[in-house]
């Protein structure tokens, strides 16, 4: 580890790591438009929160399908294209609104289309990143550079860069998330993939096969099914915290609503320092960095579920939101070692899916039981991580293990070559393993 940290990450790691900065300024400029657009087309909740159940539905239902066509196509093609496609979305749709002629139902098929390329560009991340990054021992430390600075990005500095712009004009958001995909696409250009494999003839594949493969992988046994067992039981737990958190502020603690805005403000400021933490935990051995962090989580989410001061909420939602990044990180890395190049998109999609349902479902759970009481849903949060550490601490210790990639190939692809990756990759490491509560909004940390 020592001998990896020592070595610098190649040139055209940073040329990714710029089309992903770029792109994820736009996506967290988007996280407060479309809802701030959707409450200026309607005043129903109904209708808003229709806008964001959209963004939810294209992953859950399109990440498999999308994660077989990832593996088909060449990476970095399909990332710029990917990204040329949602800057003409999104132009298109600023000069809708521009002239008032986008309305509630045009902001959900934008909405849906927007999230749909974002799903095929978080497949092929990590097969991106493998082409990028020559050797696996550097994955640890390319991953972290990626989700760390996504988060801070997009969950962090875009939302707030995005709330000022929709007050200066309605169109703004759209018009910024417009120019940084296309800013990313011309970086995605010029990018240098040098561990690129060669693509398998056509006649190798089967798309409806490669689908049901994204479940295989997913669900094989031994540590990829723990992985994903873990990450779906932290996503839906930690989305119902994520969507109880301004009852918890406003009504069970009793702040103010500038006083609550002050504690997600701060909240947010002491997770950038709890980012900052991830490099040093991460070049722990995998089960240790995960023991760590879920310590980590289980911790703040007790600090939100007991909390009696604004100053609370703020340390539990860091805590929280600074073990959610760090698991994406150390899971991800792990999954990239433990799958074969020429499957990393149909992995990711299989996760998508598995993320995407948990999320929905622990946010209406976390409704219900905020109805009930306005801290049972960080309790319970906490009561799985316990529940995760105990069974997890003895099992998680295999994925320490350095295991021969051939060994999760899954048994239709194992004489059929695999294809070479592809998808959309500038929003490499964008999404997660679970829904972080930094500042009381939901981190998608797609791995």
């Amino acid at each position: 580890m020592a001998d990896a940290d020592r070595d610098p990450l190649p040139r055209s790691f940073w040329w990714l790591f710029a089309a992903g900065a770029v792109s994820w300024l736009g996506d967290g400029v988007i996280v407060v438009g479309f809802p701030l657009l959707a409450a200026a087309l309607t005043k129903s909740p109904l209708g808003i929160a229709a806008v964001i159940v959209t963004q939810r539905l294209a992953p859950m239902l399109l990440a498999l399908p999308l994660g077989a066509l990832a593996d088909r196509w060449n990476a970095r093609r399909t990332a710029a294209v990917t990204n040329v496609l949602q800057a003409a979305l999104f132009a298109g749709a600023a000069v809708l609104t521009a002239g008032g002629h986008l309305g509630l139902a045009g902001l959900i098929a934008v909405a849906f289309v927007a999230d749909s390329l974002g799903t095929l560009f978080t497949c092929a991340s990590s097969a991106l990143v493998a082409d990028v990054i020559i050797e696996p021992r550097h994955f640890g430390r390319a991953n972290t550079w990626l989700r760390g600075s996504n988060a801070l990005i997009a969950y962090v500095i875009g939302p707030g860069f995005g709330g000022l712009l929709y007050a200066t004009g309605r169109q703004l958001p759209l018009i910024i998330d417009a120019c940084s995909f296309l800013a990313a696409a011309g970086i995605l250009m010029v990018l240098r993939t040098p561990n690129q494999r060669a693509q398998p003839e056509p006649a190798d594949r089967h798309f409806l096969t490669e689908v049901k493969e994204g479940v295989r992988i997913s669900f094989s046994p031994g540590p990829l099914r723990l992985m994903v067992a873990i990450a779906g039981s932290m996503t839906l737990v930690q989305a119902g915290s994520v969507a109880a958190i301004v009852v918890l502020g406003t009504r069970t603690v009793g702040l103010s609503q500038t006083g609550f805005g002050w504690a997600l403000a701060a909240g947010n400021i002491a997770a950038v320092g709890a980012m900052l933490s991830v490099g040093r935990i991460t070049k722990l051995r995998t089960s240790s960095a995960f023991l760590v962090s879920i310590v980590l989580g289980a911790v703040g989410e007790l600090l939100l579920g007991t909390a009696h001061s604004g100053v609370q909420i703020s340390v539990g939602l860091a805590l929280d939101g600074g073990a959610a990044l760090i698991i994406g990180v150390v899971l991800m890395t792990a999954r990239m070692r433990l799958v074969p190049r020429e499957q990393l998109g149909r992995m990711t999609g299989g996760y998508e899916s598995v993320l995407y349902a948990s999320g929905t479902v622990g946010t209406i759970l976390g409704g219900v039981l905020a109805d009930a009481s306005g801290r049972l849903p960080y309790l319970v949060c906490a009561a799985v991580y316990v529940v995760i550490l105990a069974v997890g601490a003895t099992r998680i210790r295999g994925l320490d293990a350095e295991p021969e990639p051939e060994a999760v190939l899954v048994p239709a692809q194992a004489g059929a070559g695999a294809g070479s990756g592809s998808g959309s990759g500038s929003g490499a490491g964008s999404g997660s393993d679970a829904t972080a509560g930094i500042g009381g909004v939901g981190v998608e940390t797609a791995d």
